[in-house]
Formats: C-alpha cells, sequence, structure tokens
C-alpha cells in the first residue's frame, strides 16, 4: 500500500526522454539601436534549424509604426550581409552593396558623418557608423 503512495511521486522521472517542450527554440536578440527608430538583431534557434533576423522599424512612415523583418535563411547569407558592411566601410561615399532581396549604401556628410541606407522592398532605414559596427561585430562572433 506504501508502495501505491509513493508511485506517484516518481511518475514525472520516466518517459521523459518522450516529452518535448512547449517551446522548444532559443532566441538571442541584440539591440543595435534603440527607439524611436529601433534595429533589431535577432537569432532563433530551433531542434533542426536557426534563423537569422534583422528588424527595423520603416522610415518612410513617419507618423505610424511599420516594423520590417530582413531574414537572412543561413549564416552564409548572413556573412554576405556582414562582408557588405565591411566593404562599405572602407569604401568611397555613395557605393552601394545590392544583395537579392535589399541594399545598402554609403552615404558620408561632414555634419554628421557616415551614415549607411539599408533599402528593403518599400522600406528604408539609416544608420551611423558605430551601429554598422555593432552588427558587424555580432556577427562575426555568431
Amino acid at each position: 500500500m506504501k508502495i501505491l503512495l509513493l508511485l506517484p511521486l516518481f511518475l514525472p522521472t520516466f518517459g521523459t526522454g518522450t516529452h518535448t517542450h512547449a517551446y522548444p527554440w532559443i532566441t538571442d536578440t541584440y539591440e543595435v539601436r534603440l527607439a524611436p527608430w529601433p534595429i533589431t538583431f535577432k537569432r532563433t534557434i530551433s531542434e533542426t534549424d536557426t534563423c537569422y533576423y534583422l528588424q527595423f522599424r520603416n522610415q518612410h512612415l513617419l507618423n505610424g509604426v511599420d516594423t520590417k523583418t530582413l531574414e537572412f535563411e543561413n549564416l552564409e547569407q548572413l556573412h554576405y550581409f556582414q562582408q557588405g558592411l565591411s566593404v562599405l566601410k572602407k569604401g568611397a561615399n555613395g557605393e552601394t552593396a545590392e544583395f537579392a532581396h535589399y541594399s545598402i549604401k554609403k552615404v558620408s556628410t561632414n555634419r554628421e558623418g557616415i551614415w549607411y541606407i539599408l533599402t528593403y522592398g518599400d522600406a528604408i532605414t539609416n544608420f551611423q557608423d558605430a551601429q554598422a559596427n555593432r552588427l558587424i561585430n555580432i556577427i562575426k562572433k555568431l
């Protein structure tokens, strides 16, 4: 009789190998730039796949909020993005790195320093040299 009373205490340890978690993914979030025009880099790791996302607020809309997500299918495409930024940093003013679905353009001004303009479809955002360095360093560590 005592064994039957103790049995419920040991049941949670049996069968844990076949138990699946409700949320089998892990998300790493890196803040590149904060509000009012945030840029966030995310890496989502699931059981069989890893996805990379760059989320930003569309700067075409000044009165509304429209968040766009640039998805990289694999680490190789993410490294192309990082290499594009690295080449632009060394390049001349006005140079553009063209990719299949997006482009990055380097724009230098005398007063405000170096800026990069990311265009993805009809969405656009810009970021400064410090944020480009942060993105490059984040991607290098992956």
